[in-house]
């Protein structure tokens, strides 16, 4: 297997982002937390993002997570520019990556992004195993979330069309690159085979989430698990966001 960049990302700026934090830091892997200064969950206080940026890396997230196409570029221009200035207060540093919120965005609001100084923007394209050749359309190869079947909470599943949403909307890529059936059965055997895939024909594995959600349906023993397999081979490079983006 040849070596690849691992990088991971984090959404929203919640209280869990601590528990990611300190998974993160006992398998020396590297994370970048994308945070808003307003959110309809509880997030991160100032004090907190500053400790947080000592142990690893703070991105923009917007102030109030809007939907950035559905609002009036003047609004986008404050979401984007106000966010990273509310940031850079707080940690006396450079914020140099934005996340779109919900992954929406478009050709004005790249240009907003890139014009604000950041140094690039992380979207929620997943199967992604390439380093991008758009800075501020930085892809991700998997998401932490419950799979195949999508759940309410971490012991009840949904009983509507709802239940097959995960799996619907991963089938066709799992098929095109010809991952193993086992694929199928669980998130954990997913990340493990799409790892796989990353480092026989891929450049960078970029795992992300919401620390909430893994909480929410209680999925840090199989995040450990994976962690801990990807550790198994130190040859990789572990990277923030930013610092993968450096290897364009």
């Amino acid at each position: 297997m040849k070596k690849i960049i691992v990088t991971t990302s984090w959404d929203d700026g919640s209280p869990w982002d601590y528990k990611m934090a300190d998974l993160l830091d006992k398998y020396s892997l590297k994370g970048t937390f994308y945070v808003a200064k307003q959110h309809s969950r509880v997030i991160l206080q100032p004090s907190d993002i500053k400790k947080l940026s000592m142990r690893h890396e703070i991105g923009a997230h917007t102030l109030t997570h809007p939907e950035l196409d559905n609002i009036d570029q003047e609004q986008i221009f404050n979401e984007v520019v106000k966010s990273k200035k509310y940031l850079e207060s707080i940690i006396n540093e450079e914020v140099k990556m934005f996340c779109y919120p919900k992954g929406k965005f478009n050709r004005k609001i790249k240009q907003i992004v890139q014009s604000a100084g950041f140094v690039g923007a992380r979207t929620t394209q997943k199967f992604s195993v390439k380093l991008p050749s758009d800075l501020y359309e930085f892809g991700v190869t998997l998401q932490v979330y419950p799979f195949p079947f999508r759940k309410k909470n971490a012991e009840q599943y949904f009983k509507n069309i709802f239940l097959f949403e995960p799996l619907k909307n991963n089938y066709k890529k799992i098929r095109e690159l010809d991952l193993p059936v086992s694929s199928f059965f669980s998130w954990y055997n997913l990340a493990i085979n799409l790892f796989i895939f990353a480092q026989k024909k891929g450049e960078i594995f970029h795992l992300y989430g919401h620390s909430w959600e893994v909480e929410k349906y209680n999925m840090w023993k199989d995040l450990e698990m994976f962690f801990k397999y990807i550790k198994k081979d130190n040859g990789n490079i572990y990277l923030k966001n930013s610092e993968s983006l450096d290897c364009f």
